[in-house]
Order: structure tokens, then sequence, then C-alpha cells
């Protein structure tokens, strides 16, 4: 696909995880060209060192007006970076996105409320002649799929990357661990599950929560089988959603129904001690954490993943070294060591095509 020339709109939200859409889309997207990121309290950054240190072009700017400036006199994208609790648009959210739709830019929106289905963004947009994407609007019911029983059929190495917590980087890994597969000579695909993915370009996905609950393990299966008819890749990486202990956003147990997995990880954030959300709400230990996954999977976590925001390298280095110890498995930190080991967990279990 041709990147189309975007302006990522994450105001007031880029310093937490509301902003995780516009954090996706700042590190990694095939879907667009990000030309700037809006965010009023952080203007004036590059958007790639303030949020990991490393300097990528993508500039914060204060205002719409500013960003428009690094947009094409013709045509282009807005997109609202948000991930707001309940997926709702604040107030300013939808001033910037009347702006931006008389600025002649399609709107494209992965939150739960609808632009379409608003009588002021659809006669603007009207008006304008610019289309609105509500990436989170599910199929038609007619459109969607019953768990089949028939995921064995993919001979794909399926890998499931689920979290101690929300918002814990797992579709961060998930892309690094695509990537790294593909640079080691083998085909990759993967399959994302929620918005921003989508809005990364991923060829394979669905928007699991925005889903009727009794087509959630059809679609699970139905996109990973498309995916192996359609590619045939070597492994498929799936991204997983929520958290199996989470209070407000419980997810795993699905994924692992439907996909079975053949390589099962785990990710965690080792600076957080609370579930994203709920600073009232201690994280559990990851025994237990461990043993909920096993018990209810029925199979070990074959690897940890930790995401070190918050951590020196040497403080990350360290909780690996003690996770791989107490717990004994391999614990990876990617961003800094690395997919090698977790590739060759994968290459041991490659199918032989027939």
């Amino acid at each position: 696909m041709t990147p189309l020339p975007a302006v990522v709109y994450c105001a007031h939200c880029l310093d937490s995880t509301r902003g995780k859409t516009a954090h996706g889309l700042i590190r990694f997207t095939e879907r667009f060209d990000v030309r700037a990121v809006v965010d009023p309290v952080f203007a004036g950054q590059d958007a790639g060192m303030f949020l990991d240190g490393s300097p990528n072009g993508i500039p914060i700017l204060a205002t719409l007006s500013e960003a428009i400036d690094h947009m094409p006199d013709e045509g282009g994208a807005f997109v609202v970076g948000l991930a707001t609790d309940g997926g709702v648009l604040p107030e300013h959210g939808r001033i910037a996105v009347a702006r931006a739709i008389t600025h002649g830019l399609d709107i494209y929106c992965g939150l739960h409320v609808f632009l379409n289905e608003d009588p002021e963004f659809s006669e603007l947009a009207r008006q304008y002649q610019v289309k609105l994407i509500d990436v989170r609007k599910p199929p038609h019911r007619s459109d969607l799929h019953f768990y089949e029983g028939r995921i064995k059929e993919v001979q794909s190495v399926r890998v499931l990357i689920l979290g101690t917590d929300s918002a814990s980087g797992k579709r961060t890994t998930a892309w690094v661990l695509r990537n790294a597969l593909r640079d080691k000579g083998l085909s990759a695909e993967m399959i994302g599950t929620g918005q921003t993915a989508w809005m990364q370009g991923a060829r394979f996905g669905i928007r699991m929560d925005s889903l009727v609950n009794d087509f959630v393990a059809g679609e699970i299966e139905h996109v990973v089988r498309r995916a192996w008819e359609e590619a045939a890749p070597d492994v498929v990486v799936v991204e997983g959603q929520g958290a199996l202990l989470h209070p407000a956003y419980p997810g795993g147990l699905e994924l692992v129904a439907a996909v079975q997995p053949d390589i099962l990880l785990l990710q965690d954030v080792p600076a957080r001690k609370t579930f994203d959300g709920f600073d009232d709400l201690p994280m559990p230990p990851m025994e237990r954490q461990l043993q909920a996954l096993e018990v209810l999977s029925g199979r070990p976590v074959d690897a940890l993943t930790i995401n070190p925001k918050g951590l020196t390298e040497g403080e990350a280095s360290d909780v690996c070294a003690r996770y791989e110890s107490s717990f004994d498995r391999p614990a990876v930190d990617v961003f800094r060591e690395g997919c090698d080991r977790l590739i060759a967990l994968i290459e041991s279990r490659l199918r032989t095509r027939s």
C-alpha cells in the first residue's frame, strides 16, 4: 500500500496509555506517512525522541493549523490517535475533527463512537467531500463467523502474545517479532486484534472489542485461517488484547481457545505496580499471572517478554535474569536484546510443508 500523508491528533494524552494509538503510529505504520503529531503540552519535540529516546523526524506541534503546513496541498488524513476510557471523543477532539474536515482531510477514528452516526460530522463531511472512516465499526452480522474448530488446518506456527496488563506493549512486541522473523528469512504475518494494528497496516485483523460475544472466537479463528489460506506464512503472530486478570479489560482466554497457539508468550511491564487505569489495584505477582494462564490454557507459557518502560537498561537486564531464574523459561527484552531466542523457539516448531 502507498502510505497516506497524515496528521495524528493526540492532544493532552501523549504521555499516557490513552495515547497508545498515537504511540503505535509514531513507532511504525505502513498505512500512513505521519507528517506531524498534535499535542500542545509537548509541542516542539521530536515524537520519536519523546516516546523512545530516538528521533524519527516527526514533529510534535501545538495546533492543527501548524500540522497542516506539513501536509500536501490536497488530500491526506487526520487520524484520531486517542484511546480514551470507553472510547469516547472528548470535546477538544470534536473541535479538532471538525476543523480537519474543513481542511479537506479524511478522518480516521478508532474510538467506539462512530463519526458517521454524528449528524454534525456527517453534514460537514458531505459539505467538504471527505470520508469518515470508523475503524472500529464491526462487520454486518451476516459477514461474521461462528467458531468451527478448524484452526488446526492452519500449518503456520501460531504465536500468541498475551499480557499481564492492558496497554502493556503486546502489539508493539508483535510487530517487532514479525519484522525480526522476516529479517531471518521466514515468512510471517501479524494478526491484529485492535484498531491500532489496522491503522499500522496489518494485512489481517479484526477489532475484537467491537464484536458481539458469540462471534469473537469465530472471527479469531477465521482471520487466522484466512491469513494461512491467502499468504501461507511460516508464522502468524497474534496480538493479544486486555489482560486475563484485569478487572476492566479482561482478555486472553478467547484468544487461547480460538488460536490454540504453538508458542504462548506473556508480556509484562515490570515497572508498573498497579493495573493500567486503576491506581488502587496492585498488579498480581507474576507467579499468579502464570498460574492462571497456564491452568486456563492447559499449556505452559513458553517465554516472557518485557516492556522496559520506566527501567534503565541495567534494570531491565536484571529483571530478565530474575524472571529466568525464578520461572525457568526465557525472559526477553525484544527492544534491547532482539528476538533471536524467541525465533529459535519458533523455528523448533516449524512444520514441514507437503
